[in-house]
């Protein structure tokens, strides 16, 4: 079974092929803030690809848009989109802090 490495939090775990990074992250414990409910409409869980994008599967046009937009269409790809096909290492933002947000990132 593929491996996920979740960085700063240095975190690994082992998914099933076809796990998308955000549930990925989740069943590792690790948050990342999904604004849009993970339908990929926004770029809130966007994570930077370390080692693996060719261990992911083929990014959408929806996905490509979002991240075309951002200017991260060659380093990011969306969590809730982007699924696990081998051995990855990404990278989450790590957002401040908020009291109005459970998932600050943090």
């Amino acid at each position: 079974m593929p491996r996920i490495r979740i960085l700063p939090d240095s975190v690994e775990v082992q998914v099933r092929p076809g796990t998308t990074l955000l549930k990925s992250a989740e069943q590792a414990g690790v948050e990342i803030m999904h604004s849009c409910g993970g339908i990929g409409a926004c770029t809130s869980c966007r994570v930077l690809i370390v080692d693996g994008r060719d261990r992911l599967t083929p990014i959408g046009m929806a996905e490509e848009e979002q991240l075309t937009e951002s200017g991260l269409l060659h380093s990011h790809r969306l969590a809730c989109q982007a699924a696990i096909l081998g051995d990855v290492i990404i990278e989450r933002p790590k957002w401040p802090l908020s009291p109005d947000s459970p998932n600050s990132g943090e």
